[in-house]
This record gives structure tokens, C-alpha cells and sequence, in this order.
């Protein structure tokens, strides 16, 4: 039983990306949607048992293994695992309460996709090469936009939403494999080529770099390149908003942070990749803010928010430095978290998707309430809740790094984010009940899942001093132990 179990821990990457694909291709012989769902949440509990496992392992400074099937786990990478398993656990299960949004033949699909997109940005966290990581990034983009399209049964704006992604993923899909093409030539396969030696081209690495970079940001939502995000969160179904708002964004930020951790270790290319980063993320603070407190939508709000706090996340990555990598994990974990929150509370609206459905939440559904009014506490960066924390995290490492205009960086999205967050919460517990009426069926399975969400929020904010000492030993092994 011992050596079984060992065995196992020695290859959690490698179930961490063959247990959702396992998932998937039973889910195809599921007789119905509850079926599905339940092979989905059972599945993902398996995974993120084992990527938690991996997670405490790396805390406690147990050695990586290399485990073959072009793996290589690393501290970013095993924190993106951890986190967006979890994350995708709690969507699985919430997604019990949205089966009807789907045609009975094709709820199987539409979990099998996700495990697939789960799967797929498991790799992507956990590759060992260029080729392998673009590979693994386009098979995630592609069964995100399947999940998308497969509410279109009931609702066709959702097809429209797909169709956005689809094109806007095409652009990004090519920019990416020219560029890992060009990094490849110039550095070398695998990662850690830039890492261990001066690159041949250093030319042609950073411009390979530069597109990786911009095919992941538009993959992400990172303003400018955010176009389809507002089309997409505002037409797709519960369970697809569930899907990309909590994995699909996340898991592009974390798949950014981890190729820009091996870039700004190669000193030839180090300068032009901060550039990027830099020159992305303050656009991407400024714009969205502008667009969120316009938003009129709840979701598209929420897309909106987390672009401007992708902002962030290349600010701090932008730096270079271990403290900045740290505060982009503890930022994308605390962007994910309040996903689930915001998304999942607004679950109980079923299809009212517009800021006056929210009116009077608190005394129709105090719990749905409770979620949403979490997660926006969180994007809006309160004292004490984990946004708070990602941003003082940002402030601490810009300062440490002589970048004192970060601050204004963070002072810019935190007052836009007091005005948007605000209005949610002014509506949730100020206005009067409209007349859109609270789903209870829907919001039953939603219900754990969001609330979890919402308890990390503030729990974790009140009580940090764990988060920020894994967030710190994650980012000192960002491009793996030191040799």
C-alpha cells in the first residue's frame, strides 16, 4: 500500500493532466446530464486531491522529479496546478445546479470538454518544452470554446459569445506557435534552455517571447486584447461563464506568469520581456476600469474587473524579481477565488444577467448575497480580504524594486474598483426587489461552492501569513530547484 502510494506522489503531474482526460473519455458513455455530473465532480475531487499533495510537498522542500511525458514541474507551475484544480473542482460541483441549461444529450459533452480544458491547462502548468506548453494552451482555448457553444441549445447569443472567442483565439493560436517556433530556434526546446545558458539568437528569442506573450494576454483577457471577453461572459450560460471566468482566465494568467518567469531569467531578453509585460499591464489597469464602471452586465462587470487586475499581475511580473512573482500568484489565486464567488452567487439569477437583477438580493437570497458581496469586496480590494492582500503584495514589491509609480498603478484599479464593487453591493442591500426572481433550484448546488469561494475571500485575507509563505516559496523555485 506504501509503494502504491509513493508511486502515485512520484506521478501527480502526470495524473493531474491523465485523470481529467480519463474523465472525459468516460463521460461519453454517460446516460444523462446527472451522470455526467457526477463522474465530472468525482474525477476532478481525485485530481485535486493529487495536486494538493504536490502543492504540500513543494512547501515542505521536497525535490521535484522529472516524470517524463514531457513534464517538468516548477513553482509556478505547481502552484497553477494546485490552484486551478481546486478551482475547477468547485465548478465541476456547482455545475450540478445548471444541467438544465443544456440538452439532455448534450450535458455529457459539455463535461467532458471541461475536463479536457482542465486537463489541457494542466499541461500547460506542467510542460517541460515550448512546442509541448503551445500545444497544451490551444487544446484548453479550444474545449473553453466548446463549453461555451453547447448552451447554445437553449440560448443562441451563446454561439455568438463562442464565435468571439473562436476568432479572437485564432489570432492568439498563431501568434503563440510562430512564437515558440522563433523561441525555439533562438534558445533552444525545452523552458529551462533560457535559464541554463546564454541563447544562440537572443534576437529571435525575445521576439518568439514578445508573441507568447501577447497570444497568452489576449487569451487572458488583458486589455487592449480583451475584445471578446465582454461578448463571451455576457451570452455564455452559467456553467460557461463558471468555466472561463474561474479556469479559463486564471489558468491563461498563470500559463503568462510561468513563461515569463523563464524569460526574465535569461538576461539577453530579460529587458524586452519587462517591456512587454510593463507596457500590457498598465494598459490593461487603465482601460477596463473605465469599461467595468460603465458595465451594465454583471458578468461582462466581472470580465471587466479581471482584466484590470491582469493589470496587475503583469506590473508585478514585469518586475523580475521573486517579490513580484509572488504577488502575481497571490493576485491571480485571489482574482480566481473572487471569480467563483461573483459568478457562482449569480447563479440564483439564472438568466437575468443585468446590474437591476441584483436588486434586493439580500432579502430574496441572503446566501447568494453573501457570495456576491465577498467577491466584490475582494476585486475591490478591502482591507482584509485576499485582493487587498495580492495588491499590498504589489506595492510591497514595486517599492522594494524602486518602482514607486506601482502604487499609483494599484490606486488607479482600487478606486474605479470602489465604484463598480460598490454598485453591486448597493444594489444587493439598498435597492428594492425588482422583479427578477431568485432560481432556487439552480441555486442549491451553487450554493457550497460559491460559499467556499466566498469564506477563502476573507478568510484567507484575515488569517495570510500560510498563502504568503507558499506564494514565497513558489516564486524562489519559479523556473525549478536551483541546480
Amino acid at each position: 500500500m506504501t509503494d502504491a502510494i509513493e508511486l502515485i506522489r512520484a506521478n501527480a503531474p502526470l495524473l493531474g493532466v491523465g485523470l481529467p482526460l480519463f474523465g472525459a473519455a468516460l463521460m461519453l458513455a454517460a446516460p444523462g446530464a446527472r451522470s455526467a455530473w457526477a463522474l465530472a465532480s468525482l474525477t476532478m475531487l481525485a485530481t485535486a486531491t493529487v495536486a494538493v499533495d504536490l502543492a504540500m510537498r513543494l512547501a515542505s522542500g521536497a525535490p521535484f522529479l522529472s516524470v517524463g511525458a514531457g513534464l517538468r514541474p516548477d513553482g509556478v507551475g505547481v502552484w497553477a496546478f494546485t490552484v486551478q484544480t481546486c478551482l475547477a473542482t468547485l465548478v465541476a460541483i456547482g455545475a450540478g445546479a445548471m444541467l438544465r441549461e443544456f440538452h439532455q444529450r448534450a450535458a455529457p459533452f459539455a463535461f467532458a470538454l471541461f475536463l479536457v480544458m482542465v486537463a489541457a491547462w494542466n499541461a500547460a502548468a506542467l510542460s517541460a518544452s515550448f512546442i509541448g506548453f503551445a500545444a497544451a494552451v490551444e487544446t484548453a482555448w479550444l474545449a473553453g470554446v466548446g463549453v461555451a457553444a453547447l448552451h447554445g441549445d437553449r440560448d443562441r447569443g451563446a454561439l455568438s459569445g463562442a464565435l468571439r472567442m473562436l476568432t479572437a483565439g485564432g489570432v492568439a493560436g498563431a501568434l503563440l506557435l510562430v512564437g515558440a517556433a522563433l523561441t525555439v530556434r533562438g534558445a533552444g526546446a525545452d523552458l529551462t534552455a533560457l535559464t541554463e545558458q546564454q541563447p544562440p539568437a537572443p534576437g529571435a528569442a525575445a521576439l518568439g517571447m514578445g508573441m507568447m506573450i501577447a497570444a497568452l494576454a489576449l487569451k487572458a483577457g488583458v486589455a487592449p486584447l480583451h475584445a471578446w471577453t465582454g461578448p463571451a461572459f455576457g451570452r455564455v450560460g452559467g456553467f460557461g461563464a463558471l468555466a472561463l471566468g474561474a479556469i479559463g482566465v486564471v489558468a491563461a494568467l498563470f500559463a503568462l506568469l510561468r513563461v515569463s518567469a523563464y524569460a526574465m531569467a535569461a538576461p539577453a531578453i530579460a529587458v524586452s520581456v519587462s517591456h512587454v509585460l510593463l507596457t500590457l499591464g498598465v494598459i490593461s489597469v487603465v482601460i477596463p476600469s473605465m469599461q467595468a464602471v460603465g458595465a451594465v452586465n454583471v458578468r461582462r462587470l466581472a470580465a471587466y474587473a479581471a482584466a484590470a487586475q491582469a493589470g496587475c499581475v503583469l506590473v508585478s511580473a514585469a518586475l523580475g524579481s521573486p517579490a513580484g512573482f509572488a504577488a502575481a500568484l497571490v493576485q491571480i489565486t485571489a482574482l480566481g477565488i473572487a471569480a467563483m464567488a461573483l459568478f457562482g452567487g449569480a447563479a440564483s439569477l439564472g438568466q437575468a444577467h443585468g446590474l437591476d437583477a441584483l436588486d434586493g438580493l439580500a432579502r430574496r437570497a441572503p446566501l447568494s448575497a453573501l457570495a456576491v458581496t465577498a467577491g466584490a469586496l475582494s476585486v475591490m480590494g478591502a482591507p482584509l480580504t485576499l485582493g487587498f492582500l495580492g495588491r499590498w503584495r504589489l506595492i510591497e514589491a514595486g517599492v522594494g524594486g524602486g518602482w514607486w509609480w506601482a502604487a499609483g498603478a494599484v490606486i488607479v484599479v482600487s478606486l474605479a474598483a470602489v465604484f463598480y464593487a460598490g454598485r453591486l453591493i448597493e444594489r444587493v442591500y439598498f435597492r428594492r426587489a425588482g422583479a427578477a426572481a431568485v432560481e432556487p433550484n439552480l441555486w442549491r448546488l451553487t450554493l457550497g461552492p460559491a460559499l467556499v469561494a466566498a469564506t477563502l475571500a476573507i478568510g484567507v485575507g484575515l488569517e495570510p501569513s500560510l498563502l504568503l509563505r507558499a506564494a514565497d516559496a513558489a516564486a524562489a523555485l519559479a523556473t525549478g530547484p536551483a541546480p
